[in-house]
C-alpha cells in the first residue's frame, strides 16, 4: 500500500473559478474567494459561452437573442471580476466559446498551471444525470489538479478566509487516495481541523465477530497511511463505514458536521467509471459541505 510523505504541506497560488453564472455558481464563488484570501491565491475567472444552454429562468422566458445573451455573458464576467478586484484579491478574466465547456476550462486550467479547481454543481442523479452528463465531472476526471465542487445543499462560504473545522477523508487505498490525503492532510494542518480517514465497506458482515476481525484490519490500515508527524498538531481518527459508499461516506459527513469531503478519484475506478453505482455524481449531488477530488 502507497504510504503518504510526511510533508503535508500545499500551497494554492493559483485558482480557477469556472462559472456558467448559475445558482450553484454563485454559491461556489464564494468559496474561491474564501480560499484566494486564505491563502493570498490568485483567481482566474473562466466563462465558456455554450450557444445551445440557457442558464437562467429569464433567458428561457423571454428567448433572449444570442447576441444579447452573449454580451449578459460578458457583462456578468466583467461583475464577478470586479467582485473578487473588490474583496482584495488578485482576480483575471478568461472567456471563450464552445458547446463542451468543459474542454476549454481544463485548457484553461492547463495553460495557467493552476493549483485547484473550484466549481458549482446541480449534482444531477438519475437517469436524466447520465443522459445530460455534468461539467464538474468532466472536470473531475480530466484535471490534473484538485477540483472544489461545491452543490446545491452546500452552505456558502463565509466572507472570512476559509478555514475548514472537521474533514472527512474518503479512501480506497489506492495511491490517488494517498495524494488526495496529502491534501486533506494540509488543509487539516492550515486549520488546525478535526480529521477523520474513513473506509467505506461496500458489504456487511453475518457476525458480530467477523465485523469486528474486519474493523480491526481497516483501522491498522487506515492508521498506516496516517505520517507520525501529522499527530503533533491534530488526532486523526480512523473509521470503518459499512453499506453503499456514497451513503456511508455522507452519513459519516453529516455525523461529524463536516465541511470538507476528500476523495481519491482514479479514471478507472469505482468512484468515477461504474457511473450505475452512483457514488460520485451521488456525493456532489447529496453533500452539505464542499467535496475534493483529487486524481
Amino acid at each position: 500500500m502507497p504510504v503518504i510523505d510526511e510533508r503535508v504541506s500545499v500551497s494554492i497560488k493559483s485558482i480557477l473559478f469556472a462559472t456558467d453564472f448559475s445558482q450553484s455558481s454563485e454559491k461556489a464563488a464564494s468559496y474561491a474567494k474564501a480560499l484566494a484570501r486564505r491563502f493570498s491565491s490568485t483567481v482566474e475567472i473562466a466563462h465558456v459561452f455554450d450557444p445551445s444552454v440557457v442558464t437562467s429562468y429569464e433567458e428561457a422566458m423571454i428567448g433572449l437573442p444570442i447576441n444579447e445573451r452573449r454580451k449578459r455573458s460578458r457583462e456578468n464576467l466583467e461583475r464577478w471580476r470586479n467582485d473578487f478586484c473588490g474583496s482584495g484579491i488578485n482576480a483575471r478574466t478568461t472567456s471563450s466559446e464552445r458547446h463542451q465547456p468543459y474542454k476549454d476550462l481544463l485548457k484553461v486550467a492547463k495553460e495557467h498551471q493552476v493549483d485547484v479547481i473550484v466549481a458549482g454543481t446541480t449534482g444531477k442523479s438519475g437517469l436524466d444525470r447520465f443522459i445530460l452528463g455534468s461539467t464538474a465531472e468532466h472536470l473531475i476526471r480530466g484535471a490534473k489538479c484538485p477540483v472544489l465542487t461545491v452543490g446545491p445543499k452546500a452552505e456558502p462560504a463565509g466572507d472570512g478566509p476559509l478555514v475548514f473545522r472537521t474533514i472527512v477523508f474518503a479512501t480506497d487505498f489506492s495511491a490517488e487516495a494517498v495524494k488526495a490525503a496529502t491534501f486533506a492532510l494540509s488543509f487539516a494542518q492550515d486549520s488546525g481541523a478535526h480529521l477523520y480517514f474513513c473506509y467505506a465497506l461496500g458489504v456487511q458482515t453475518d457476525t458480530i465477530a467477523k465485523r469486528e476481525l474486519v474493523d480491526g484490519a481497516f483501522h491498522s490500515a487506515l492508521k498506516r497511511m496516517i505520517p507520525e508527524s501529522s499527530y503533533d498538531w491534530c488526532s486523526p481518527e480512523c473509521v470503518v463505514q459499512y453499506g453503499d459508499a456514497a451513503k456511508a461516506i455522507l452519513e459519516l459527513a453529516e455525523r461529524v458536521q463536516a465541511d470538507l469531503i476528500v476523495l481519491g478519484a482514479r479514471k478507472a475506478s469505482f468512484w468515477l467509471t461504474h457511473i450505475e453505482r452512483g457514488v460520485t455524481p451521488d456525493l456532489l449531488a447529496q453533500a452539505t459541505c464542499p467535496v475534493m477530488t483529487v486524481c
